[in-house]
């Protein structure tokens, strides 16, 4: 009987080996076009940039104590701007700290396009 389990673990390894040795096969002959490219996507984030900075402003406005805001804001503003930067953007943070709101205006640059986004965020 120890022999009859000993030739199924054999097939069973046998088979794997064969399996992917066959899809490796067929990838190295399937041609590359057919594969869908999703880095063009990426590559074109700006909009997606600028959304995501808007809402975490949001929240840093949201979560500072009115003592920190001024603080955490400038910290936040270094931030982005060096972030735009290292992706290859031009981007201006600017605000102004009122006494029940903040008004935020951001302008993102790039090769593709020039986008704004002025909004208001009330204090807490």
């Amino acid at each position: 009987m120890r022999n009859l389990s000993n030739k199924k673990a054999q097939f069973f390894i046998l088979t794997t080996v064969v399996i992917v040795g066959v899809f490796y096969t067929l990838s190295r002959y399937i041609n590359q076009y057919a594969f869908v490219d999703t880095s063009r996507s990426a590559i074109g984030s700006e909009t997606f940039f600028l959304d995501n900075i808007k809402d975490k402003t949001i929240k840093t406005v949201e979560i500072s104590s009115p003592t920190e805001l001024s603080q955490n804001l400038g910290i936040y503003k270094n931030f982005v701007e060096r972030m735009a930067s290292d992706k290859g953007y031009s981007f201006v943070f600017s605000y102004v700290i009122g006494s029940n709101a903040v008004n935020v205006t951001m302008v993102l640059i790039s090769e593709r396009m020039n986008l704004k986004s002025t909004f208001t965020v009330l204090r807490p």
